[in-house]
């Protein structure tokens, strides 16, 4: 019973160590095949042969997942520092113009009497404040278009994680039900399944 529950322990361990870090916790899906396997619980003996053949496929699956997953970010982190870029123009001509139209208006200031002072405001307010206005249509606008290009580029990372999820788990469980198999055959012998990926 005690060599049961020691090839058990260091098997948990072994597939703990082919679970991926980043975005899904496969740790349910080993502690769920490690109690659910019949094989494993009504076994007297474990066949390790099993073990050392689909612990690096498991592991494999899960590099694989680490790989894409980490692409999906990749590329992300490249749209997203491009279209900034390529609203860097725009957002530097509105702070230009918004600087000269401060400035033309702080100009005032340097009026030496009030009444010239407040003639100074009156006329160039007026004048100002339709840049103002353009100003501020232009920023609603190109917000808009840029809270679009980033909600495109948002569902395109979530769709690649997704899928790196998908194929991992479909990967995962196809090579648990062999292992399973494996484990439930008594006279294993080296199968010919190749990893898919």
């Amino acid at each position: 019973m005690f060599f049961k529950t020691s090839t058990l322990l260091l098997a948990l361990v072994a597939l703990a160590a082919a679970a991926p870090s980043s975005g899904i916790a496969p740790s349910a899906s080993l502690i769920d095949f490690m109690m659910n396997a019949q094989s494993l619980r009504t076994a007297t003996t474990l066949n390790m042969n099993c073990f050392d053949w689909y612990l690096p496929i498991l592991k494999g699956h899960s590099d694989q997942y680490e790989e894409d997953y980490k692409v999906c970010v990749e590329k992300f982190n490249a749209a997203k520092w491009l279209i900034d870029s390529n609203y860097g123009i725009a957002r530097n001509g509105i702070t230009s113009n918004a600087k000269e139209t401060c400035d033309a208006l702080m100009r005032c200031e340097y009026e030496k009497e009030n009444t010239k002072a407040f003639e100074c405001y009156s006329k160039t307010a007026p004048e100002y404040s339709v840049i103002l206005n353009t100003i501020g249509n232009n920023a609603t606008d190109l917000n808009k278009q840029l809270i679009g290009e980033l909600a495109l580029i948002d569902f395109d990372l979530d769709f690649c994680q997704t899928t790196a999820e998908r194929v991992y788990k479909e990967d995962s469980a196809a090579s648990f039900e062999e292992l399973n198999a494996c484990l439930e055959d008594g006279n294993w012998s080296q199968p010919t399944t190749t990893v898919s990926n």
